[in-house]
């Protein structure tokens, strides 16, 4: 009989991503995987001490390659969902990306959101073929039935107009300030011309995307308004928007869920257009204040544009009144293929394909028909600080870091924290929506062993059949 297989999860951002993984998480649970949810700063230390048969990234980049090169070197296979799927203006300049920041040569499987994705993965060669498969994500499963009614229900009653904003680098919540954000643009491939426009246009539309959030709210005084900055924006910037009487800033919840209660979507360049228009949330897109450097093609695509404030305001009054005429095809086409491209497809069963080939990639590795890659050592600073995390163990090498390292850094490790209690309660959610009858829980990860509980960060959840 086999051995059951292991799969790690890594957990980027929980407000972005915890719910997308767990549903995940719980589909590889029914196919009688053993499930571990991993804190993405707390893996170097959880992952190796654990030894799954496969650990799935949440991106490679030069910041995690000498983590996957150990993992390879343990004989750990490594997957890759990205978490962000739809980086970069295009398909194209997505791959590209990923090619010249990652060590794709190396991994087992790349899981690729859309269609778009994988013909531009193979067009740069961004990975071997082998490896490829679009699935979608599995976050966007909560967009259609059955997983739609495990959404949570917001703080605020539905009908709400609802403000997404998209400036972490002009707004920064754990960076410093713009030259830090100019480096970090840099380290994935863009030039630091753009870099710098980039972050000065961004700098210019955050101000007027507050200006422009006041006006609305004071004009339609009657109609609660939420903003949701990004995950990694200072919220403190919406202070003079969250003064007024119908607004609210609110930095918590998915997106999802709160498109899920919105009557309309207000937004410059986010993605999360793309999502309303898979729940039927009209969204909104504010054009005036846009630029070449910060616009994205698709979320534009999407939107009904708004020229100027005075455009804005007619728009939301139309969709208040329930007014606004159908979008042209121009637009209804474009959804459909940007869902079908970027997505793959709004069938809720993105966390079922990639539980398939997951266990496809694991039991292909057992039969030994997996091609072996010469797997590089991992840089001097990457086996010094393996070295570090296996010598001191976690507790001693937690009380180093604070102690010497940036409060930034401290301050992302803190936001990107979960509990058991998070889990459980999406678990809960989703366990009640799914016909399956199966209730699922999520309980801490202690060490085995003396040596295994000295090094293992006492963060990672994992996943168990609660009857």
């Amino acid at each position: 009989m086999l051995e059951q297989p292991h799969v790690c999860l890594i957990v980027d951002n929980p407000l972005r991503d915890l719910e997308g993984l767990v549903l995940l998480g719980r589909h590889l649970a029914i196919k009688g995987t053993r499930v571990t949810l991993v804190p993405m700063y707390e893996q170097g230390f959880d992952v190796p001490a654990l030894r799954p048969d496969l650990v799935l990234m949440n991106y490679t980049r030069p910041n995690n390659a000498d983590l996957i090169r150990s993992y390879k070197r343990a004989g750990i296979l490594v997957g890759v969902l990205d978490t962000e799927g739809i980086g970069g203006k295009n398909a194209d300049h997505f791959a590209e990306l990923v090619k010249n920041t990652g060590c794709t040569d190396i991994l087992d499987l790349y899981c690729v959101w859309g269609h778009a994705q994988h013909a531009a993965f193979l067009k740069e060669k961004t990975a071997a073929e082998r490896i490829v498969y679009t699935t979608g994500c599995p976050r966007f499963d909560f967009c259609a039935t059955p997983w739609r009614a495990a959404l949570r229900t917001p703080s605020i009653p539905s009908g709400y107009v609802l403000i997404n904003t998209n400036f972490p680098t002009a707004n920064p919540r754990f960076s410093t300030g713009s030259a830090h954000e100019e480096d970090a643009i840099v380290k994935v491939g863009l030039t630091r011309d753009f870099a710098r426009q980039f972050i000065a246009d961004a700098g210019r539309a955050c101000h007027a995307m507050l200006n422009m959030s006041i006006s609305l709210a004071k004009h339609f005084a009657d109609v609660q308004f939420v903003l949701r900055p990004h995950p990694f924006e200072n919220i403190r910037f919406y202070d003079a928007f969250a003064e007024l009487p119908n607004a609210r800033v609110i930095q918590e919840g998915t997106s999802l869920e709160w498109i899920n209660g919105a009557r309309l979507l207000i937004h410059q360049n986010c993605s999360t257009a793309i999502e309303a228009a898979m729940l039927n949330v009209e969204p909104l897109s504010v054009e005036w204040f846009n630029t070449p450097a910060l616009r994205l093609e698709a979320p534009t695509a999407v939107s009904r544009g708004a020229g100027s404030e005075a455009d804005l305001i007619e728009l939301v009054k139309q969709g208040l009144d329930g007014r606004l005429p159908p979008v042209t095809a121009q637009i209804e086409q474009a959804r459909q293929e940007i869902i079908r491209d970027l997505y793959a497809a709004v069938d809720g069963a993105s966390s079922s394909r990639v539980t398939d080939v997951v266990l496809r990639t694991i039991m292909t590795a057992r039969q030994g028909e997996r091609i072996a890659a010469v797997v590089p050592r991992p840089s001097a600073r990457g086996i010094v600080a393996g070295a570090v995390r296996r010598t001191l163990g976690h507790k001693a090498s937690s009380a180093l870091r604070r102690g010497y390292g940036a409060a930034e850094d401290e301050q992302r490790r803190v936001g990107k924290a979960f509990t058991p209690d998070m889990v459980n309660l999406v678990l809960r959610r989703i366990d009640a929506a799914s016909a399956d009858g199966r209730h699922f829980r999520a309980k801490g990860v202690a060490g085995e062993t003396r040596r295994m509980a000295r090094t293992i960060s006492g963060s990672s959840l994992q996943l168990t059949e609660a009857n």
